[in-house]
């Protein structure tokens, strides 16, 4: 018998996991029938993420009949089919949800713009602290958009979460490199229903070959843009205070824009200062699409409700992902 992690714990181990950790290997699907949720189990087994006073443990078991109420345990039950792919291995038999298996589970619980944004947040290339939320290093994606939708593809019709996490996937961007990015590639790539100002079509961290005169300024091939728009070969920046502050850091941050500029690509450059507010981030939109050559369009009623509430959930000082 063992422990299976499921839901916001298996949210919070793979958000939190760093670059120099080790990802852990699939575990059998057959192995998701012995788990439990007993009280001596927790206790005993030495797990990456335990119990704590207002944050509960997620276990998930296979059958109503192996799970206890505990306190500071939710014991939650999935009764379908397992494909192979749903669950990694732990320490002895404890397992924890893979993070395809994750994100159904999330996107089940919650609402069509939070599901997104935990696919964003999985398909990423950084971790966040364990407060969950705030920057904490970059690391290797999880998984991908593709791994996702083989993943749901693979689950029994009907299985809970799927119709949430199938229609969340098709806003899901691969690759983002910052919470800041998460909230720039939400806010852009959703359409006004859904609080975005698209959509547009997104590629994160895309790879762009620069010109060998260019390079030897760089010291480098290519170059990455932040959010990079294929429409209209435009690339969005983000400026970070943390990491584009001090001499060095200035002086690459304008050299690598004037390399964009000078391979033809229209560069527009955010801040926080930028987008912290919802008026200061409708006057940056407005720029954007001047840059691009774009009107400036007329939202409902509804939609600038969908704004407000799509910047006040990505920009909160309290929000927590788990």
């Amino acid at each position: 018998m063992g422990l299976c992690i499921g839901h916001e714990s298996a949210l919070r181990y793979w958000l939190t996991k760093t670059g120099d950790e080790a990802m852990p290997e699939h575990a059998p699907s057959s192995s998701f029938a012995r788990a439990e949720a007993r009280l001596r189990t927790v206790l005993s087994e030495r797990l990456p993420i335990e119990p704590e006073k207002g944050r509960p443990l997620h276990l998930v078991v296979s059958n109503r009949r192996l799970g206890h109420t505990l306190d500071d345990v939710i014991a939650h039950v999935w009764s379908g089919k397992l494909p192979n792919g749903a669950l990694c291995e732990l320490s002895g038999d404890n397992t924890v949800t893979s993070p395809e298996l994750t994100f159904v589970q999330m996107a089940a619980r919650l609402s069509l713009v939070e599901a997104i944004e935990v696919g964003d947040y999985l398909c990423s290339t950084f971790s966040i602290e364990d407060a969950g939320r705030d920057y904490a290093g970059e690391r290797e994606q999880l998984t991908s958009v593709e791994s996702l939708r083989d993943f749901i593809d693979a689950l029994p019709p009907g299985s809970h979460g799927i119709r949430k996490a199938r229609a969340a996937l098709e806003h899901v961007v691969d690759g983002l490199a910052s919470p800041m990015e998460v909230f720039l590639g939400m806010s852009l790539g959703l359409p006004a229903d859904l609080g975005g100002r698209g959509p547009f079509l997104l590629h994160a961290n895309q790879i762009i070959d620069i010109d060998a005169h260019i390079q030897k300024l760089l010291g480098a091939r290519y170059l990455k843009g932040d959010l990079y728009l294929p429409e209209f070969n435009a690339d969005v920046e983000f400026d970070s205070y943390r990491y584009h502050t001090g001499s060095y850091r200035l002086d690459h941050t304008q050299a690598r824009r004037n390399a964009l500029e000078a391979m033809g690509i229209k560069t527009i450059s955010a801040t926080y200062g930028q987008v912290k507010t919802l008026e200061l981030f409708d006057e940056f939109v407005w720029m954007l699409r001047q840059r691009l050559g774009l009107d400036h369009p007329t939202y409902s009623y509804e939609e600038r409700q969908a704004q407000m509430a799509l910047h006040d959930l990505l920009l909160s000082p309290d929000r927590r992902l788990f």
